[in-house]
């Protein structure tokens, strides 16, 4: 091992060009490393919501799929509110074997969106950290077979423009910007 000839040690300045150059070092890897943990919160931040979101559409399948309704209610149907009714059952005639639809009493089933939470009759379905976007979110539908103020058959949209309650003010570090999900199903 070789040592130095010259045993006076450094100068003030190569000490504080040393110091100067570590600490410039050590600040970039801080940012570095801090940005890092940052968008790996958003990112977790981000796949909550769309693991939530992803829940809500699905409850309201499943709910739609239990419920099986006859069609849309066109006159108390807006952009924030669908509601969807069942009023007829298939009875087989035992006379002559045919299946016949008989009115029945009307049943409805709900889905609204109302003070930045989705409704299924008048039951919040989002969790309390989900945030919907009223602007960008809607609900509509295309009817392709109507009968009366009833829609038989058609599209359904749901457009869920959704957000964190907690990071929703652009001056929050971990801000995220809402996202839609768009879906669309026949009936």
């Amino acid at each position: 091992m070789k040592r130095f000839v010259n045993e006076e040690g450094l100068t003030l300045i190569e000490l504080l060009t040393a110091l100067t150059i570590a600490s410039l070092i050590f600040a970039s890897a801080y940012g570095v490393f801090l940005s890092g943990i940052k968008a790996y919160k958003r990112i977790g931040i981000e796949n909550q919501l769309r693991s939530e979101a992803d829940y809500v559409i699905a409850t309201i399948m499943n709910e739609l799929y239990r419920f099986a309704p006859d069609g849309i209610d066109t006159a108390s149907s807006t952009n924030e509110r669908i509601t969807f009714i069942k009023n007829k059952q298939k009875v087989i005639d035992p006379d002559i074997g045919l299946v016949e639809e008989k009115k029945v009493n009307e049943q409805t089933l709900t889905i609204e969106l109302q003070n930045e939470t989705i409704l299924m009759n008048g039951e919040s379905l989002n969790s309390d950290n989900l945030k919907i976007v009223p602007e960008k979110s809607s609900l509509s539908y295309d009817c392709v077979r109507k009968e009366g103020t009833v829609c038989r058959s058609g599209i359904v949209t749901i457009v869920l423009s959704v957000q964190d309650r907690d990071h929703d003010s652009e001056d929050d570090l971990l801000y995220i910007e809402p996202f839609s999900l768009k879906t669309e199903f026949g009936f």
